[in-house]
């Protein structure tokens, strides 16, 4: 009887026990996925149009990007695995008793964990459900690898243990662990390297390639034995591996386009696009081209002060960006020069003349004065200069905005008016403007304004697009945009036939520019104050191509120009679209009319020729000549100064004439005659306080004087003028 209670309470211990046993692990075993598709990554995969990806991350637990389908992972690299990880995995379901209960032996044995015997299933549950090495979790992973095998099967298992294998570096699976130790993709490993990915997870740092590159070779050789023995290799297999070199190699993004990513990233984010892969419509060969290109230009112009470049090519029909470059790639600085604001120089002016040829008719052989301008700044003058210092008198529109003077340009915005101005640039996409017009003033037309590479391409392609407005875009399947027209079809070609003019440009630019490409090409350049900023943009009908170089963090550039600068760059790009597309010339509007004009170089008479003229505006007859007071400025002060004799303190007195033949004037200062003279100069011996200039003018031909409008100024006595109130330097924009 008692033998009888031992046993009974020996099988019932057991019983309660096992029972005990099972629901500890049935509470221990994790749930099955209903798939073992990875669920999305934290960070979105970016793709390049032709699919090449622009983007890598590391940071999420699974890889959810760099996988293959199990029939396209080579052969070898999936005996390899199974030889050393799990031999008989085809025929157990999920666990191999046989290899668990020998190393449960030989690790008593031992006193510790020597030889783990976990299968490739058991190692797939744990990758699934993290957890720590212990026999406990060694037993439950035995149970979930059952029950993985009997779900999805043993290939795709295997896949998905292939795709997911962690290595160094928090890489998972193959094709990242080809990448990282090798440089290449999984099929193009030779023979030695692919069993060498199945070596590496024993041990990523014992093996590492680049630092224990003799081991690994001993390890691959000792694999290679065991393949052939097991039959997973013949022969000329096994000596294959042994006689194939192992090489390391890093495999780094095929396109470099990190500040491309950002922005495609944060584009997805504003329209709401969910999508874990995100499709863009970056050229991957122009991207890598115009990227070496702006590179090399930046390191020649690293000896004249500049140290950041940018570029962005866009198709003009679609407004997809094509390419996306920054130079250098990684500027340290969190700033991307193609999003960054910064000071447009002349290349704004473009959009004034047509808004003045809009909104006031003007043709393009209408007359424009370049002749000295100034203005009042608080106490001071402001003096407008053209790049070269010269004056070319009467000039027309055309050869104004060809030679990019500055002069006119200034006329023509106070002609239309800065709130014109803002209005027309915001329709085009200038996004930055955001103050009021009285805030710019008609110095916007010189670049004083920020705007982005961005909204500038943006911008010329509108022009480009026959002055429709369509905001650019990176991202494929996006919600389309209508389009919208701002400037007429006839106005931007006029501005296009102005722009890809050589000879209309060669008074400032000189014959044979870096500007004068083998094409008809729209080019505009532009340089900020001080040489901070160069600029260049150019169009034909089917590509815009913009170029910047500069300083992000600040400081100036050695005299560097839009032609001297980003120019060359531009004119690579172009030569590169060219070679892979037929060149599509610049569009004319067939509504312009070839007829007679005026062109007005300098000189008072009219030079007639031909040139395509807008529709439906009479002939632009020379005007009456504008006659003003060019110096004292109107509100600016000035001092005497008590170191030089009162009688030799003499104010030069002058007019502003247009060209006009001046033949007498008389000058009044407070009402009282100061001056007679027979030309539009004259001077007056200054006193203190505040005085009238008035003037009556006497033309060649005219037998009336022509009275001029009165200004204002002061003269201060026996001080030195405040540092505030003094007359500030010549505003000069290069071209």
């Amino acid at each position: 009887m008692p033998r009888r209670r031992i046993v009974l309470g020996s099988t019932g211990a057991v019983l309660i026990a096992a029972a005990g046993l099972a629901v500890a692990t049935w509470q221990a075993l994790m749930p099955l996925p209903a798939t073992l598709v990875p669920p999305a990554a934290s960070v979105r995969q970016v793709l390049a149009a032709d699919g090449t990806p622009l983007n890598r991350s590391y940071r999420d637990r699974l890889n959810t990007t760099a996988t293959l389908p199990l029939w396209r992972i080579p052969k070898r690299i999936r005996a390899a695995f199974v030889v050393s990880e799990d031999k008989h995995y085809w025929q157990h379901a999920g666990v191999d008793w046989r290899a668990r209960l020998a190393a449960l032996w030989g690790n008593l044995r031992a006193g510790h964990v020597e030889r783990g015997a976990s299968t490739i299933g058991e190692q797939v549950a744990r990758i699934l459900k993290p957890r720590p090495r212990t026999y406990w979790s060694h037993w439950t992973a035995g149970f979930d690898a059952d029950r993985l095998l009997h779900r999805f099967g043993h290939a795709a298992v295997l896949e998905f243990y292939l795709n997911q294998v962690p290595y160094g570096a928090r890489r998972r699976g193959i094709v990242q662990a080809a990448h990282y130790y090798f440089g290449r993709e999984p099929s193009a490993l030779n023979p030695a390297e692919q069993v060498a990915l199945a070596v590496l997870v024993r041990s990523p740092r014992r093996y590492d390639p680049r630092r224990h590159p003799r081991a690994l070779r001993r390890a691959v050789d000792q694999l290679a034995a065991r393949m052939h023995a097991q039959g997973a290799v013949g022969a000329a297999g096994w000596n294959g591996i042994r006689r194939a070199p192992i090489t390391p190699g890093r495999m780094s993004l095929p396109v470099r386009a990190g500040p491309f990513v950002v922005y495609a990233n944060q584009r997805a984010r504003a329209l709401g696009m969910d999508e874990p892969v995100l499709h863009t419509t970056l050229d991957p060969d122009l991207q890598r081209f115009v990227q070496q290109v702006l590179r090399q230009r930046l390191q020649t112009l690293r000896t004249r002060g500049a140290l950041n470049a940018a570029a962005l090519v866009v198709d003009n029909a679609s407004g997809a960006v094509l390419a996306w470059a920054t130079a250098p790639a990684g500027n340290g600085l969190g700033l991307d020069p193609v999003v960054a604001p910064r000071q447009p120089g002349s290349t704004l002016k473009p959009f004034v003349y047509g808004l003045a040829m809009s909104r006031l008719g003007w043709q393009p052989d209408h007359v424009l004065r370049d002749t000295p301008l100034a203005e009042p700044v608080d106490k001071g003058v402001h003096r407008y200069r053209n790049y070269s210092g010269r004056h070319y008198g009467r000039v027309s529109l055309r050869y104004a905005l060809a030679n990019s003077l500055n002069i006119p340009a200034v006329r023509t915005a106070q002609a239309v008016g800065a709130p014109a101005i803002v209005d027309l640039l915001q329709r085009f996409g200038f996004s930055g403007l955001d103050k009021s017009a009285d805030h710019y003033g008609p110095a916007i037309v010189l670049g004083d304004a920020a705007v982005t590479l961005f909204d500038l391409v943006q911008g010329y392609a509108s022009l480009a697009r026959h002055g429709e407005y369509l905001p650019l875009h990176v991202l494929k399947g996006a919600p389309p945009v209508t389009p919208h027209p701002v400037l007429s079809p006839q106005i931007t070609s006029v501005l296009a036939s102005i722009l890809s003019d050589p000879d209309a440009r060669s008074a400032e630019f000189g014959a044979d520019s870096v500007l004068d490409l083998p094409y008809p090409t729209a080019i505009k350049t532009g340089t900020s104050s001080d040489y901070r900023d160069a600029w260049t943009v150019g169009f034909d009908n089917r590509y815009t191509v913009g170029v910047w170089v500069g300083r992000l963090k600040g400081g100036v550039t050695d005299q560097l120009t839009g032609s001297s600068g980003p120019a060359p760059v531009l004119r690579q790009i172009f030569a590169r679209l060219r070679r892979h597309a037929p060149y599509a010339g610049l569009w004319h509007d067939p509504r312009l009319y070839h007829g007679p004009a005026c062109e007005w170089i300098g000189p008072p008479s009219c030079i007639r020729r031909l040139e395509w003229r807008l529709p439906q505006r009479a002939f632009a007859a020379p005007t009456r000549p504008s006659i003003a007071i060019a110096q004292p400025v109107a509100g600016e002060v000035l001092a005497l100064d008590p170191r030089i004799p009162r009688t030799r303190q003499r104010l030069p007195l002058r007019l502003d004439t247009d060209h006009a033949t001046v033949r007498k004037v008389t000058w009044r200062i407070d009402g009282a005659i100061v001056a007679r003279a027979s030309g539009d100069t004259a001077s007056w011996m200054m006193t203190p306080g505040r005085h009238r200039l008035e003037a009556n003018v006497w033309l060649q031909g005219e037998h009336t004087p022509r009275p001029l409008p009165g200004i204002d100024f002061e003269v201060l006595a026996g001080k030195a003028l405040p540092p505030e109130s003094r007359a500030t330097a010549p505003h000069t924009h290069r071209p």
